[in-house]
C-alpha cells in the first residue's frame, strides 16, 4: 500500500500529496483539508478524486490550481480531465496536466458567459473545421459533455475555442520552430490557397481528403526544427517520379507547396515527404 504524504493543504477540499514514488498528485475530497497539515499521512477515501501527476516542482502550476479550485467546482476539473483523455485517444499527440488548468478555466467561464447571454463568435471557426478536423471533433464532443454537466447549450464557436486550446498545447509541447496557433493557421491557409489556385476551384470544408492533408501537414510542422524528420528511400523516389509524370498538374502544385513551406518552416524535405504530399494533393483534386 502506497503511503501518501501531505505536501500542502491547498484549501479545505484539496490536498497536494507525495505518493512515495517521487510524484506529487492533487486529491480533491469534501472537507479533506480541514485540520490537515503538511507532513501528515493521508488515507484516500472512496469519494476522493485523484488528478494526474503534478508537474514536478512546478510551483506556478500548483498556485494556479490552488486559485482555481477555490472558485471553480470540482465537476469542471473532472470534465476537463475527461476531455483531455478523449483528446489523448483520438489525436496522435500527448496531452498532459499542463492543459488541465487553462482548459478548465476556459470551459467554466464560457458556461458563465452563456448563462449571462454572452456568446463570443469564433472568427476562425470555418478554418478550424477545415484545417484542424481532429481537434475540432474533440471540441464537438466536449460541447455535448459541457451541456450535459451545465445544462447550457454552448455553441459550435465554443467547440472551436476548445480545438484551439488543443492545437496550442500540441505546439507548446513540440520542438517545432513554429511557436503559436496563428502561425500554423497561416501556413495551413497558405497551402490550401496554393492548391485551390493551381486547380481553379475550392474544396469542401468537409472533405476527408483535405482533412488528411492538413493532419499530415500539422505533424510535419510539429516536427520542423527537430532531428525527427523522414529519411528518403529509393523506392519513394521512384514512386514520386512515376506519380509526377502521371499527374503533371498535381506535380507542379507540389513544387509550389514545397517552395512555400520552405520559406515558412525549418524543415528539409526529402523525396518521401514530397511523395506523401503529392498523394494527398492527388486525392483532393481527382
Amino acid at each position: 500500500m502506497i503511503v501518501l504524504l501531505i505536501s500542502q493543504v491547498l484549501n479545505n477540499n484539496v490536498l497536494l500529496v507525495e505518493d512515495g514514488q517521487d510524484q506529487e498528485k492533487i486529491i480533491w475530497g469534501r472537507g479533506i483539508g480541514f485540520k490537515a497539515h503538511s507532513g501528515q499521512n493521508y488515507d484516500p477515501q472512496p469519494s476522493d478524486r485523484v488528478f494526474s501527476a503534478v508537474p514536478h516542482n512546478d510551483d506556478k502550476w500548483i498556485d494556479s490550481f490552488k486559485q482555481l479550485s477555490s472558485k471553480i467546482p470540482r465537476e469542471y476539473f473532472e470534465l476537463t480531465d475527461q476531455i483531455i483523455q478523449l483528446a489523448q485517444r483520438q489525436i496522435d499527440a500527448d496531452f498532459d496536466e499542463h492543459l488541465l488548468i487553462p482548459l478548465t478555466d476556459h470551459i467554466y467561464f464560457a458556461v458563465e458567459r452563456f448563462r449571462m447571454g454572452l456568446n463570443l463568435a469564433n472568427p476562425m471557426l470555418i478554418n478550424l473545421k477545415r484545417f484542424f478536423a481532429k481537434e475540432y471533433q474533440v471540441g464537438k464532443q466536449a460541447q455535448t459533455m459541457i451541456n450535459q454537466l451545465s445544462g447550457v447549450p454552448v455553441s459550435d464557436d465554443e467547440a472551436g475555442f476548445i480545438a484551439i486550446h488543443l492545437v496550442e498545447h500540441e505546439i507548446q509541447h513540440s520542438d517545432s520552430s513554429i511557436t503559436n496557433f496563428s502561425n500554423i493557421l497561416e501556413i495551413s491557409s497558405g497551402v490550401n490557397n496554393i492548391i485551390e489556385a493551381a486547380f481553379g476551384r475550392q474544396f469542401s470544408e468537409d472533405s476527408i481528403a483535405v482533412s488528411r492533408l492538413m493532419t499530415h501537414l500539422h505533424y510535419l510542422i510539429l516536427r520542423s526544427g527537430t532531428k525527427h524528420q523522414h529519411k528518403a528511400s529509393p523506392d519513394d523516389t521512384d514512386l514520386l517520379d512515376s506519380l509526377m509524370r502521371r499527374h503533371h498538374r498535381a506535380g507542379t502544385c507540389l513544387r509550389q507547396v514545397v517552395a512555400y513551406l520552405e520559406t515558412k518552416i525549418d524543415y528539409r524535405f526529402t523525396d518521401s515527404d514530397r511523395l506523401y504530399l503529392l498523394i494527398h494533393i492527388v486525392h483532393i483534386t481527382e
